[in-house]
Formats: C-alpha cells, structure tokens, sequence
C-alpha cells in the first residue's frame, strides 16, 4: 500500500503521442479499442490520452483489470459520468451515479429481478414474443437486423421485468436513450439537442409510460412480484430515501428493463447473427443445437444454460464486440498504479477489453473463434483476460441474464428462420451511438420460414 508522499513521488502516467490541438480525439473516434490495445502495447498498462480540450487516463490490460477488481472499489467513482443523465429525468441519485453503500443498496434490491433465473422463468412469454415478431416478416422482405432484435428484445424485458411492453412507444424509448446518452454521458453530441422538439416529445412519451407501468402496478396485486413491484415497496423504506425518494427517481428506476436491452442485448444480437451468417460451418452447427432445443417443445432453462456452441459463439461475440469495451470514471482519490500516479478528480477510462485482443491471451485474437471455450483452452479463464461487461463495482447487474437472453433469442431465431446478409461483401463499420453498433447498416433478408 504505497502512502500518500509516495504516491505524489511517483510521475504522472506516460503520454500517448498525438497530433497538436485535437491530441488523440481522431484516433479514438475511429476505432477506440484498436487504438489502446496499441498504446497499451508500447505504453504500459497506464497512460494518458488527450481529446481536444480533455485528458484521460487509461489504464488498460490484464493488470488493470486484476487491479480494479481487487484493489478499485474506493479509488474510481461513477457520479460525474452518470449524474446529468438521471437528473435530466429528474432522477438525481440514479443507480448508475451513486456510489459506495448506497449503490451496494441499490444493486442488492435490483439484483433478483435482473437475475439469469428470473428472465428464464419467463421462457414460455419469451419464445411467444420472439415468435411473434418473426411472423410479421414475409419471405424476401428485408429489416434493418438492430431493428428486428429491438423488436424482440425489448419487450421481452419490459414485459417479463416491468409487465409492460413498448408497443408504439419503441421509438421514442430509441430516440430518448440515444440522445439523452450522447449528450451526457459520452458528449457525442451537442447540448442543443436536448431542446429540440423531436427528443422532447419522445422524452414526455418515455416518461408518461413509466408513470403509466408504475401507476398499473401500485394498482394491482401480484403473487410474483416483479421489479418494478420491488422498486415500489423499497421506496416505502427510509433507508432507500435518497435513491428512491419522488416519484421521478421511481419512474426512473422502473424504465430500467427498456433501457437495458435497447442497447446491450439488442445490439449483441446483431452482431452474433452478423458473426454467423460470416462463418457458415458455425452458424450449421448453431441451427443444429436450436433444432434440438425445440425438440420436444420449448427450451428449458438448463438448455439455455448449457455450455454449447451456442454459448461459446455467444462468447466469442461478447469478446470481440463488447457492450462496455471501456468504462469511464472519476478518481475518487490519490492512488498508485503500476509505477505511477494518479490524482483526485483526474478523468479515468478502464479499458476492460484491451485483453481481448492480446495474442498472449487470444491466438490471432481478430478471428472468430469459438473453439477458445473449449475446456481444452478455456482461454477466457486466464486472469484478467475476458471483461465484456464492464469492471468494477458497477459491473452489469444483468449480465447473466444477458448471456442467456441472447442464447434464447438467437435459438428462437435460427430455429424459426432463414436470413440472409442483404449486401455480404459491403464491411460494416461498427460505431459507437452510444455503445459499439453497426446501426442501420446490417440488414437482413427473411429467406425462409421453417416452423
């Protein structure tokens, strides 16, 4: 544990060279993961970067990792990330800006709804929805493939974490969330976008459908209590008065399941439909495994569960297309790491994937390779190597049940259809719009429909 004369002895983080002005803000936008496995590799594990006006330190690699999940509970904070976007929803002390006790809280209430076993109990309502989304596609028409698992993904959460499902309000739920992330948490875009007249009736429809779901539920009574059901009777409690204490917080907290898979799960999906549709021979065997897993009627939760090719294309995907591929944070205190300092206040990044695409780790570590699972290699396993949701203690609440979610929804998918790539020989360039999507640009073609 170095002291804090120690700690103002050592030099501040090595700088990532860059061009004057704009620093390293054109390489970050063109492929930011690239450019810190790259730096990583001839920097260190910690160093600085400079976009514009602003400087950043990364720390970054497998040590980075074991570091922030070990040692980073008190050194890095989430509040001056996250805080603008839940007030600009009237949510001041959203889960995703608090810290410390009151976020440890707040993950402990939320934790069973968003549990792997939860979302599974539902698989009966799941598979209906997915089925039913499929079916209002005809052979040869085409959709935007971010769309189609939209479609799915979304209400499946809403219905099975909130009872409720977006229906007409899908749109705005897009068009709130993106620009209300753009603009606070990743500055993509400018703040007058906030005040145009598109996002603000998409943000009143947003919010009248939370203050509808949570209005339904404190009139109904539920053998199975849901989250939102949870949310309502915390807030009841004096301990959850500053995370849940007005209504707005309330709202907030139960909009969650829209937000969480509109841009995690949904997006996920693409690309491992995209990865598979790419890779014939894998996407052969994947068809064969969901065949089977409707054999005998609907998947069961140890089917969803079991370590499969499914699962491990599941894998691959996360890793080479991660939902958080970085994760920005404040410096919660004067700290040391791996020979250097880092000050109060200081803005961080934890680039959790830069071992993703080590060699040292992952042989050719830019192939789609699903063989990386096998209990032969288990190359995952590997300390610090595979952080596909995040790092540290706001580590993705849901990520288990995100795992399975995709497996399902990708089974369903493959077993009730063909698709095709609409231009296969056009490279998609993946952008960040919020989090890492190919957007509108991978579309697919309903080719058959074979239940």
């Amino acid at each position: 544990m170095s002291t804090v004369t120690e700690i103002k002895q050592l030099s501040p983080p090595p700088l990532a060279p860059g061009w004057p002005v704009v620093g390293n803000a054109l390489a970050m936008q063109q492929d930011l993961v690239a450019f810190l496995v790259k730096q990583y590799q001839q920097l260190g594990p910690i160093f600085r970067v400079r976009a514009l006006n602003q400087e950043f330190v990364i720390l970054a690699g497998p040590e980075a990792n074991i570091f922030v999940t070990q040692q980073g509970a008190d050194k890095f904070r989430s509040h001056e990330v996250w805080d603008s976007f839940g007030c600009e929803f009237g949510a001041k002390n959203s889960m995703l800006a608090i810290d410390g006790p009151p976020h440890l809280q707040m993950r402990k209430l939320l934790k069973p709804a968003y549990s792997v076993g939860n979302l599974l109990a539902d698989i009966p309502l799941l598979v209906d929805i997915a089925q039913t989304v499929v079916k209002r596609f005809q052979v040869g028409e085409e959709v935007e493939a971010l769309t189609l698992f939209r479609l799915i993904v979304t209400e499946q959460l809403g219905r099975a974490l909130a009872n409720h499902a977006p229906g007409t309000n899908l749109q705005n739920i897009i068009t709130t969330i993106r620009v209300g992330l753009n603009v606070h948490m990743t500055k993509q875009m400018p703040a007058f976008m906030l005040k145009l007249p598109s996002y603000k009736r998409a943000k009143q429809h947003y919010l009248a459908m939370g203050k509808e779901i949570v209005e339904e539920h404190r009139a109904t009574e539920r053998d199975r209590k849901d989250l939102v059901d949870n949310i309502l009777e915390a807030s009841q409690k004096p301990e959850y008065h500053d995370i849940l204490g007005s209504e707005e917080q309330i709202i907030f907290a139960s909009l969650g399941p829209f937000v969480a898979g509109l841009d995690t799960v949904a997006n996920e999906c693409t690309f491992m439909l995209y990865e598979l549709l790419n890779h014939p021979e894998i996407l052969a065997q994947c068809i064969e495994v969901a065949d089977q897993i409707f054999s005998e009627g609907l998947p069961t939760q140890e089917q969803i569960r079991t370590r499969d090719v499914l699962h491990d294309a599941m894998m691959e995907t996360l890793r080479l297309h991660s939902i958080a591929p970085v994760v920005t944070r404040t410096a919660a205190k004067d700290f040391a790491f791996a020979g250097h300092s880092v000050k109060e206040g200081q803005n961080v990044m934890l680039a959790n994937t830069v071992s993703h695409f080590l060699p040292k780790f992952y042989p050719d570590p830019y192939t789609f390779d699903i063989g990386r699972y096998s209990e032969e290699r288990k190359e995952h396993k590997q300390r610090g190597a595979y952080n596909p949701f995040g790092i540290g203690t706001h580590l993705c609440l849901g990520a288990g049940a995100a795992e399975a979610q995709i497996v399902l929804v990708i089974a369903t998918l493959l077993h009730l259809a063909r698709l095709e790539q609409v231009s296969p020989q056009s490279k998609l360039r993946v952008k960040n719009d919020p989090t890492p999507t190919f957007g509108s640009a991978f579309r697919v073609r309903f080719s058959e429909h074979r239940h």
